[in-house]
């Protein structure tokens, strides 16, 4: 009878490792991140991680559904939390959570994956139509229960992801924050207009 190599897996630590994968790829940048340089950042082998993860693609791949589960819970979760269900109201609690410690590298990973994604779109297959309808269904989906509107919800869920660019561009400036205000007003005004 052959014994089996090596220990058996620990419960957790795949995903303990992919946590903290996550983080160190949101701190440098993903594409010339090798398998090396991730375990010496993590304290841990290279043999550790291809056993969890297999090859640098696997390690991605598994990086990239975390980011697009993480997007998708912090929707859901905005959009069940206390307090008023107003479109203006889900938008500041949005752009409050972007300004969480660690949301201006997560958010940074994000859009280095897009980028990625359509420049090499076989290295990560399904991403950009995932990422279309995946999270960012989800919040127009959202918002288009509180608006009524398909148009809108997209507008406003465009609008939003340009400002997070912005921000990104220029962390410490107002402007992005003071624009998403400004939609804020306007969404407002139009819910006062139309009345109950």
């Amino acid at each position: 009878m052959r014994r089996p190599v090596g220990r058996p897996p620990q419960p957790g630590r795949r995903e303990e490792i992919l946590t903290a994968a996550v983080r160190v790829a949101a701190e440098r940048g993903l594409d010339d991140l090798s398998l090396a340089e991730l375990a010496t950042a993590l304290g841990f082998s290279t043999y550790t991680l291809t056993y969890h993860f297999g090859r640098r693609e696997g390690l991605l791949a598994a990086i990239v559904e975390h980011v697009e589960t993480e997007m998708r819970e912090q929707i859901r979760r905005l959009a069940e939390g206390p307090g008023g269900a107003s479109p203006g109201e889900l938008l500041r609690r949005y752009w409050e959570s972007t300004r969480a410690p660690g949301a201006h590298s997560y958010m940074r990973l994000w859009l280095e994956l897009l980028v990625l994604a359509g420049r090499h779109p076989d290295r990560f297959p399904g991403f950009q139509q995932r990422a279309a309808t995946g999270w960012r269904d989800l919040a127009a989906q959202v918002l288009r229960e509180h608006t009524g509107s398909d148009e809108l919800a997209t507008l406003i869920v465009a609008t939003v992801t340009g400002l997070e660019i912005e921000q990104m561009l220029d962390p410490g400036s107002p402007r992005p924050g003071q624009a998403l205000d400004c939609m804020i007003r306007l969404l407002e005004q139009r819910d006062a207009a139309e009345g109950p």
